[in-house]
């Protein structure tokens, strides 16, 4: 017994010292761009007219009026982001942590940590390293997480709940966060009578009003008919099946980007869940099949780039010479059945009362919040940062169906 405690231990500060190295080295190694919006937004907070720049941006270009206010009132103070990125990781980290598992331990904040970590560097540079990409990617995603984290075990502490509505009026003003942590916290209401609260209900309608104000900004308005005109002049007339196709489109990069480690390791996950389902149905054989294909390509891709020369899993955006090729279409059905496997096989351990909602819809969020990039003209003009939130949720399905069938040992 002793011998056990003293292993944990040891497991327990070498995870400690591994993420204080990790994070350290993130620190060491931020800094602005001498390029683009970390340049714009510096010369924004050299100026004397912070406020009144931030608030016309409102009206002319954008709806995040809170993000855009705390950023160009702090770019410049290096020091500030230089905490505020790790310490945003570690509070990610925690909350992934707390909601796969419902309580916070040390091993489990560094799976978190580990996982968080193999993002795609073309995501995580822009999304979370990059200066102005993590006070609108990593912070408002940290904070969200962290406040569903909150309802999702039912915390009764004063603290956290002021919190919340703190960070709420933050993270509502990213549209991918705001949407997600609404249908989130909905479908937490909805599936568990317990979390049915009087705070969970404030700060879900609080929430959606923010986020409201948000999409509706007369910036927004704006900027869609000028973004319109400086990336895609033929969206206008685009119907919603033709915006629904591009977010697939940029759904199919996402799913054959090499080195999606958390993507991965979720499909892993259920392979693994399948095995402890107990006796089998043909059709979640099949579900399991296609799943398993679906690893050995990803990883084949990942080490030896077998299919860049190809149309068929290919990591591009549909562009006008490869959009009459039938591998492109046959390649976009595969992955649509590997998805429909996917929520296959975590339907079947819903109903056999293996797993609870949550990695279900988890999994239906991290698609959607890829998929509904289509409904913006910029949907290739945004890069691979907008598939931020898609790899979270991965880390927390993944995480929850492991954590499950650990327990069912």
């Amino acid at each position: 017994m002793q011998q056990n405690i003293t292993a944990n231990n040891w497991i327990r500060a070498t995870v400690i010292l591994c993420a204080i190295t990790y994070l350290y080295i993130i620190m060491r190694e931020l800094h602005l761009r001498d390029v683009a919006d970390d340049q714009y937004f510096l010369n924004i907070f050299n100026s004397q007219h912070i406020f009144e720049k931030v608030l016309g941006r409102y009206y002319t270009w954008t709806g995040r009026f809170p993000l855009e206010l705390l950023m160009v009132s702090t770019i410049g103070i290096s020091t500030f982001w230089k905490i505020a990125i790790p310490f945003a990781v570690v509070l990610l980290c925690f909350s992934l942590s707390r909601i796969a598992n419902k309580k916070v331990g040390i091993i489990s904040f560094g799976t978190a940590l580990a996982l968080f970590a193999t993002i795609p560097s073309d995501i995580n540079s822009d999304a979370s390293w990059w200066v102005t990409g993590f006070y609108n990617y990593l912070l408002p995603v940290s904070l969200a997480a962290y406040t569903f984290s909150v309802s999702y075990v039912n915390s009764n502490v004063s603290f956290e709940k002021i919190i919340c509505v703190i960070f709420s009026l933050y993270f509502s003003y990213m549209e991918q966060a705001g949407i997600a942590y609404v249908i989130a916290m909905i479908s937490l209401i909805s599936f568990r009578k317990e979390t049915r609260t009087k705070f969970n209900f404030f700060i879900l309608i609080f929430s959606f009003i923010n986020l409201v104000i948000c999409l509706k900004a007369p910036g927004n308005e704006n900027r869609l008919i000028v973004e319109v005109w400086n990336w895609y002049p033929q969206y206008q007339t685009y119907g919603i099946s033709n915006k629904l196709a591009l977010g697939f489109d940029k759904l199919h990069q996402l799913m054959t980007l090499r080195y999606n480690i958390p993507l991965i390791l979720f499909a892993t996950s259920l392979i693994v869940l399948g095995a402890y389902s107990g006796k089998l149905r043909t059709s979640v054989k099949i579900s399991m099949f296609f799943v398993m294909t679906f690893i050995s390509l990803s990883m084949t891709n990942s080490l030896t780039g077998f299919f860049a020369e190809s149309s068929f899993f290919y990591s591009t955006t549909l562009n006008a010479t490869r959009w009459y090729s039938a591998k492109i279409f046959l390649s976009y059905l595969y992955l649509l059945i590997v998805i429909s496997s996917m929520l296959f096989i975590l339907l079947n351990a819903l109903l056999k009362n293996i797993v609870c909602a949550t990695p279900i819809i988890a999994m239906l969020l991290g698609f959607m919040s890829v998929t509904m990039m289509g409904m913006s003209p910029t949907v290739y003009a945004s890069g691979l940062r907008v598939n931020f939130v898609f790899e979270v949720t991965c880390i927390i399905s993944s995480m929850y169906v492991f954590s499950i069938c650990r327990n069912a040992k």
